[in-house]
């Protein structure tokens, strides 16, 4: 029997009685309990944590105003989790219960948060000391792992596509339970905290279904999918991809060419979404977005780019004062390499993922993009400062290789982004300054 004093700063102080059986307050429940003291409380939305353990994270979601219900194989942790409730005043003991993952368990009604500290450790990594019947709450599945099983079964809720999923998981090294098996399943994934223990790294992920489990529209050919997704209502994450474009449009108005057999695809986002954050910033991070998914490169402010400095496909952002227009996020990628006239030249993503479809590249960028920007409702977006860092991250891989800017007279080096998505260069008789406007410099570098 041990017992731990756990205090979260501006929230509350719980004590913790833990049997020698169930898995006590830990630093990965910690950092559980920091996460989920960031969401925003819903009222009548509900959460349920799997796995309650000795009842550290149910008492912090009780303390923030959720209603929570919980549930653990292991009787003794559904005893302590009732008993720790109880001796720190917090109602509701009642909603604990015996059950599990394969157990019969049921969501209860309105239940719109789903909580799991996956048992991570692999089989024959417990202390000998441990009973049997601890090892449920510390070692890891076979094959697909927990979290593959947690999957499935909320696969099977009728209300799936309004469940956010929040776990604690292994990955590095990876272990059974995997981020990939929900992506390939239509699942879009967010880390949002992390912390090394020894060897391992424990990331906090969340799941939700990519648009609300709404399938984009997927079209044989069009004009410009900017121009198509305006006819489309409703809902603040609408898609249109097609399969070929015959007047696509890059900035300023500039022609697209749109070979066939690329994506050619737009996103409808809330219009509110301006109200968070920049155009130009929100232009820097999809294009960090899509580079990471194609494997290639980025050019500031929304060229992607392979390794020898030739263009693969563009992002473009367009917004309007008018709600039902929204925020509009244009974007279109080469499949394969082209030459016109030995003038303009092109290069696609065969040239970095290899022989995959459009529909394959469409998807992992629709996550990518929904996992930053697609609103939950419980889920806080992401900070400026993140998509800043994403942005530069992304951009730093070209500019690592000595890629300079003219600005006028002066020759000058990138050094950072600002929150409008403007790029700082340093250098010369200049000093520091933020450039908003792609003509008024040149680069220097790129072929």
């Amino acid at each position: 029997m041990t017992k731990t004093k756990v205090s979260l700063e501006g929230i509350g102080e719980w004590e913790v009685i833990s049997p020698q059986t169930v898995y006590p307050p830990r630093e990965d429940s910690l950092l559980l309990c920091r996460v989920i003291s960031e969401f925003t409380t819903i009222p009548g939305v509900k959460v349920l944590e799997i796995g309650c353990g000795s009842g550290i994270v149910t008492m912090v979601l009780a303390t923030l105003g959720w209603e929570v219900s919980a549930c653990d194989l292991n009787p003794f942790a559904v005893s302590a989790t009732r008993g720790n409730m109880e001796n720190n005043g917090i109602p509701g003991s009642h909603k604990i219960i015996e059950s599990g993952i394969g157990e019969n368990l049921v969501i209860p009604e309105g239940t719109g948060l789903v909580i799991w500290n996956l048992p991570y450790l692999e089989r024959g990594d417990e202390d000998d000391i441990f009973e049997k019947i601890e090892e449920i709450a510390w070692s890891e599945l076979p094959e697909k792992g927990w979290g593959g099983e947690l999957l499935n079964f909320l696969d099977s809720q009728h209300n799936v596509n309004e469940l956010l999923a929040l776990m604690v998981m292994k990955t590095e090294p990876e272990g059974k339970s995997k981020i990939v098996d929900w992506e390939r399943k239509g699942w879009t994934s967010r880390a949002l905290a992390s912390e090394r223990f020894g060897k391992e790294k424990i990331d906090i992920v969340a799941f939700w279904k990519t648009g609300a489990g709404q399938t984009p529209t997927i079209i044989d050919t069009c004009s410009s999918t900017m121009e198509e997704v305006m006819e489309i209502s409703g809902g603040d994450w609408v898609r249109v991809m097609s399969k070929t474009q015959t007047n696509g449009r890059g900035r300023k108005n500039a022609r697209w060419i749109s070979e066939e057999g690329g994506v050619f695809a737009t996103w409808k986002l809330g219009s509110n979404l301006i109200d968070e954050f920049s155009p130009g910033i929100i232009q820097t991070t999809v294009g960090a977005v899509v580079s990471t998914a194609l494997e290639a490169e980025m050019k500031w402010p929304n060229d992607i780019l392979n390794k020898k400095g030739e263009k693969m496909g563009g992002v473009l952002v367009e917004s309007s004062n008018d709600v039902a227009s929204g925020l509009r996020i244009g974007i279109g990628i080469n499949r394969f390499g082209f030459s016109r006239e030995k003038k303009i030249r092109g290069c696609g993503w065969e040239e970095t993922l290899g022989d995959v479809d459009a529909e394959e590249v469409f998807k992992k960028i629709d996550r990518g993009i929904s996992s930053i920007f697609e609103k939950t409702g419980i889920l806080p977006l992401p900070s400026k400062d993140n998509l800043v860092i994403q942005s530069w991250l992304s951009l730093s891989k070209s500019l690592s290789r000595g890629i300079a800017v003219r600005l006028g007279n002066e020759v000058v080096r990138p050094s950072g982004l600002n929150e409008l998505g403007e790029l700082r260069v340093t250098g010369g008789s200049i000093g520091s300054v933020n450039i908003g406007d792609l003509d008024t410099i040149e680069w220097l570098g790129y072929k």
